[in-house]
């Protein structure tokens, strides 16, 4: 079978977060490592865009898209435009939105929904459709009957062991390679070492998709993939990379012992590294550049409120543990839509006592499938899913709403100029990078950006108009 994956384009106006970072479609080049019988073409619409041209000349047999919440308008148009192409083809869709709220994509133009693990439902889907057997065997799918009714199949809890998941197919994005980005570096290669979460946050939806369950590759696994890489930067896309501190303590070690050099960056809690600072010396040793901080709060009350469990000493301890190495810091924090001006002043005077000069602000949004969801579900002002990119609210707003956006954008506004200053001067970073960091943090602070397209506001507008 032609099959082909497509990672749609999500554009948020003037901000979002690619501007920041691009990772790879790591998801799509797994589907494709699954079926290796089979002749598999990606499609990344954030690099190349022409939709029309690959449908031509490679005529796909099935066209299968991934999406996230904010993406599903972008993905229904991608489906539609394939049955336009051709109605034969085999139209489905999976990710985090189909997964959690399936019952969106049930149109006339889909003729399946994976649920949960791509790499358990994709190839039982596949390998029914080449066999010409009957969809009711293919485990974790919905799918579109001959009389339009929409068929829920049973459910699978999958227990893939990651041990047996391919490597990714990374060959099937190689011409779009240098525009996979993680701050300054570029081209960069994204490694998951594992699956899940063992924590509840409840603006997060990760746990939820991978039902409740954890699980990681082991050190020799995660090795093997890192010698696979072909760019110099790799950025582990894991929630909390240091999760299992023996495990982290052996990868860094046997990269160590085979002398590979490459420049590294993670996600992780800080909880995990005011535990192992010991950890984070060792990883500053092989090439750990820079690490994405969930700190979300500056109180251990705000963190309480978003079931982070975890705490601001150990937020401000993970933040003393990095600089000490010289680790650069990517700081995530959520902006509540019920804050007064005097706590976005205390947000920015934070940020600036603690150094931080690589910042990242989202609003609090109850995506789809998360506990916040289930919570505030009553409250939300939107069902506009392209309003859920955490650069909007959609929720009520104590400030008038204008006055908020204009809180939120001057976040971006105060940069430590002095300490990236001496970052230039030391080397850590380049001229040029900190021209893209202007020019980022200038097209984030500009508060007309978020309003343009505010849920409430932009009806308000429509309506004088």
């Amino acid at each position: 079978m032609r099959i082909l994956l497509i990672q749609p384009d999500h554009r948020s106006e003037e901000v979002g977060f690619r501007l920041v970072a691009m990772p790879e479609p790591l998801a799509l080049e797994l589907l494709g490592a699954m079926v290796p019988d089979h002749d598999v073409r990606i499609l990344d619409l954030r690099v190349d865009p022409n939709l029309n041209a690959m449908l031509t000349s490679f005529n796909p047999d099935m066209v299968a898209v991934t999406a996230l919440t904010c993406e599903f308008y972008d993905a229904c148009e991608i489906l539609r435009k394939v049955k336009h192409y051709s109605s034969t083809v085999f139209s489905v869709v999976g990710g985090h939105h189909a997964t959690l709220l399936p019952e969106d994509f049930q149109l006339p133009y889909v003729d399946a929904i994976c649920l949960g693990e791509g790499e358990f439902v994709f190839p039982q889907l596949v390998d029914a459709l080449e066999k010409e057997k009957a969809l009711h065997c293919v485990h974790n799918l919905v799918w579109r009957h001959s009389d339009g009714r929409f068929v829920r199949n049973g459910l699978d809890v999958p227990n893939i062991g990651t041990e047996f998941i391919p490597h990714p197919r990374r060959e099937l994005v190689a011409d779009y390679r240098h525009a996979y980005s993680w701050l300054y570096d570029k081209p960069d290669t994204a490694i998951a070492t594992g699956r899940g979460c063992p924590y509840r946050c409840n603006f997060c939806s990760v746990w939820k998709f991978y039902n409740g369950m954890t699980r990681q590759m082991s050190a020799s696994r995660v090795v093997e993939e890192i010698r696979s890489v072909k760019t110099r930067h790799v950025t582990f896309l894991d929630d909390n990379f240091l999760l299992n501190a023996g495990r982290e303590n052996e990868i860094a070690d046997i990269v160590k012992a085979e002398g590979i050099h490459m420049r590294f960056g993670m996600e992780c809690r800080t909880d995990s590294i005011a535990r192992h600072p010991q950890l984070i010396e060792k990883w500053a040793g092989i090439g750990l550049e820079n690490v994405l901080l969930g700190l979300e709060g500056i109180s251990d009350d705000i963190l309480i409120s978003v079931n982070k469990h975890n705490t601001t000493w150990a937020n401000n301890e993970a933040i003393r543990i990095l600089q000490d190495n010289g680790v650069m810091i990517w700081g995530a924090f959520i902006v509540d839509p019920n804050w007064t001006v005097d706590q976005f002043d205390a947000l920015r005077d934070y940020v600036y006592e603690k150094k931080l000069t690589h910042t990242q602000f989202t609003i609090l949004t109850p995506l789809p499938g998360t506990e916040l969801y289930r919570q505030k579900r009553n409250d939300l002002l939107t069902s506009d899913y392209a309003c859920f990119d955490t650069l909007h609210a959609v929720l009520p707003t104590r400030l008038p709403r204008e006055e908020f956006y204009r809180q939120f954008a001057s976040l971006y506004a105060r940069r430590n100029s002095e300490l990236i200053h001496e970052y230039l001067r030391q080397g850590r970073v380049t001229m040029e990078q900190v021209r893209f960091g202007d020019r980022i943090f200038k097209q984030f602070s500009r508060w007309e950006s978020y309003v343009e397209h505010d849920p409430v506001l932009k009806k308000i507008k429509g309506t004088n108009n």
